[in-house]
């Protein structure tokens, strides 16, 4: 891997940083509507439920895997001191 320039790495890691965020809105918005969800049958409960299940854990796997990304190539993003 390139080491970057400060401006570069600074923009990546933002960038995501960004995708951890919107993950997170995604989980916490799906859990709402799991928790508060108002539906006229079983059926249609347990189809949204299924739907809003699968967003809540790809999210935190989402959020875990750009975090690990984030934390392993930390080292190469940013230049040495001695620059």
């Amino acid at each position: 891997m390139k080491i970057l320039n400060k401006n570069s790495a600074l923009r990546r890691r933002r960038f995501l940083r960004l995708n951890i965020v919107m993950a997170l809105i995604v989980l916490i918005v799906s859990v709402l509507m799991i928790v508060t969800g108002e539906y006229s049958s079983l059926q249609e409960r347990e189809a949204a439920d299924g739907i809003y299940n699968i967003l809540a854990i790809s999210s935190i796997l989402y959020m875990a895997v750009v975090w690990i990304s984030c934390v392993i190539s930390k080292p190469f993003w940013f230049p040495t001191k001695d620059n």
